[in-house]
C-alpha cells in the first residue's frame, strides 16, 4: 500500500510539472502577442484578437458580402487564411457570429467587442473593463445581450483551439512587422495627437491605431473605459490599397484624416450620450437625410449628429494646420454626402468656439451652443 502512495505522489509531481501546477488548478496559457510601435504618441499595432475576427469575417460569405469588409484583391496572406482555415467554415463560432450580426452585431460592435476581451487564444473579459461604460453595454445590447457574447467567445476560443490560431498567427509574425514598419516609413513626422487634444482641450490615456491584414475599407474609432475612469481611444484601420502584396495605410492624407476621424469620435460621443434627452428633441433634423444617413450606415439621429460635429472639427483642425484649400475640399465632400448641417457646425466652431477657449476649455464646455443650434435648425 504504502509503495502505491509513493507511486501516485510521484506521477501526480510529474504532472503538475508538465502542465504548470496552480492554486486555481487551472493550466496557463500563453497568449498571441499584440506587436505594437510608437508612431508620435500614437501605438500602431496588429492585434491578434482583430485578426481572430478578421477571420471569421473571412468564413462568413453574407457578413463579407454585404459589408465589403475583406480586401478584394488575392493577397499571399489571403491565400493563406483560406488554405488553413478552409475547413472551419461551418464552425459553430462562425455560424454563430452570422446570427449575431443578422440581428445586428455588425460594423462597429463586433471589433469594438473584441477589445473588451484578453489575447488569443484564450479569450474571456478583462477584469478591469467598465461594464457600466455605453460602449460596453451598446456593444452587449446589439450582441445580444452579455450571455450570449459570452457564449460567442466560447465558441471563439473552441475556434482557436480546434484550428490552433495561436500557431496561424504566431507563423506570421514577420508579414505583421512588415506592415507596421512600411505604414510608419510613409508617415510625416507630424504629433497629430497634441493637435486634437488641444482642440478639443481635453487628452486621453492612450491613443491606438490597430492595422489589419485583411480588413477593407470600413474603419471605427472606439474607445474602452477601465474601472479606475481611464479611456483608451482606438482607430481600427482596414486598408485602402495594395502594394508588394502588403495592405497599404501610409497615404498621408488618408492617415491623417482617419486620425482626426476615428479618434474624434471618443471626444465628441460620451458628450452626446450625456446629452441624449435634448439631443433626442431634435429628432425632426434627421428626417430630410434619414435615406442617404442609412445608406452610410448612420442608422439614427443620435449617429448621424456625431458624424456630423466630428467631420466639422475635422474640417476646422484641417484648415488650422493644413491650409483652407485642403479644409475646402472636406466641406464639398462632406455636402455631397449628405451632411446637410456641416456649414452650420463648422461656422459655429469657426466664429465662437475657437475665438473664445478662455470661456471653453473643453469641447464639452462648448456643446451647448451647439445643442442651441440644434434648437435653430430646427424651428426653420
Amino acid at each position: 500500500m504504502r509503495g502505491k502512495k509513493v507511486i501516485s505522489f510521484f506521477l501526480g509531481t510529474m504532472m503538475c510539472f508538465l502542465v504548470g501546477c496552480t492554486s486555481s488548478n487551472t493550466i496557463e496559457v500563453e497568449e498571441n502577442k499584440t506587436l505594437s510601435k510608437d508612431f508620435n504618441n500614437i501605438n500602431i499595432m496588429i492585434d491578434p484578437r482583430i485578426e481572430l475576427l478578421s477571420v471569421i469575417f473571412y468564413l462568413s460569405p453574407t457578413y463579407n458580402n454585404e459589408t465589403s469588409s475583406i480586401i478584394p484583391e488575392d493577397i499571399s496572406y489571403k491565400k493563406d487564411v483560406e488554405k488553413y482555415f478552409k475547413e472551419y467554415k461551418d464552425h459553430k463560432a462562425v455560424k454563430m457570429f452570422e446570427l449575431m450580426y443578422k440581428e445586428g452585431f455588425a460594423y462597429d460592435a463586433p471589433p469594438t467587442s473584441m477589445l473588451f476581451l484578453t489575447n488569443t487564444p484564450v479569450l474571456k473579459i478583462k477584469e478591469n473593463i467598465d461594464k457600466d461604460d455605453y460602449m460596453y453595454t451598446q456593444c452587449m445590447e446589439r450582441a445580444g445581450g452579455e450571455d450570449r457574447f459570452i457564449r460567442f467567445i466560447e465558441e471563439l476560443n473552441k475556434f482557436c483551439e480546434e484550428s490552433n490560431f495561436y500557431d496561424f498567427y504566431n507563423k506570421h509574425i514577420d508579414y505583421y512587422n512588415k506592415i507596421l514598419d512600411n505604414t510608419i516609413k510613409g508617415l510625416k513626422d507630424v504629433d497629430y495627437i497634441s493637435q486634437m487634444e488641444e482642440y478639443y482641450g481635453k487628452k486621453q490615456n492612450s491613443y491606438n491605431i490597430i492595422l489589419s491584414g485583411m480588413l477593407y475599407a470600413n474603419n471605427y474609432g472606439p474607445r474602452i473605459k477601465d474601472t479606475s475612469g481611464n479611456f483608451d481611444i482606438y482607430s481600427i484601420q482596414g486598408s485602402f490599397d495594395i502594394e508588394d502584396d502588403l495592405p497599404k495605410f501610409d497615404d498621408e492624407e488618408f492617415f491623417k484624416y482617419l486620425v482626426r476621424h476615428e479618434f474624434g469620435h471618443s471626444f465628441v460621443n460620451p458628450v452626446t450620450t450625456d446629452n441624449i434627452d435634448t439631443v433626442n428633441k431634435y429628432e425632426n433634423l434627421y428626417t430630410p437625410i434619414e435615406s442617404e444617413m442609412k445608406k452610410q450606415a448612420y442608422s439614427n439621429w443620435d449617429t448621424s449628429l456625431n458624424e456630423h460635429i466630428v467631420r466639422a472639427v475635422v474640417i476646422r483642425m484641417t484648415e488650422i494646420n493644413d491650409g483652407k484649400n485642403e479644409a475646402e475640399k472636406y466641406i464639398d465632400k462632406e455636402r455631397k454626402s449628405s451632411f446637410i448641417y456641416i456649414d452650420d457646425i463648422v461656422n459655429l466652431l469657426k466664429d465662437e468656439y475657437e475665438p473664445n477657449r478662455d470661456k471653453y476649455s473643453t469641447f464639452e464646455d462648448f456643446y451647448p451652443n451647439i445643442l442651441k443650434l440644434l434648437d435653430d435648425l430646427s424651428k426653420k
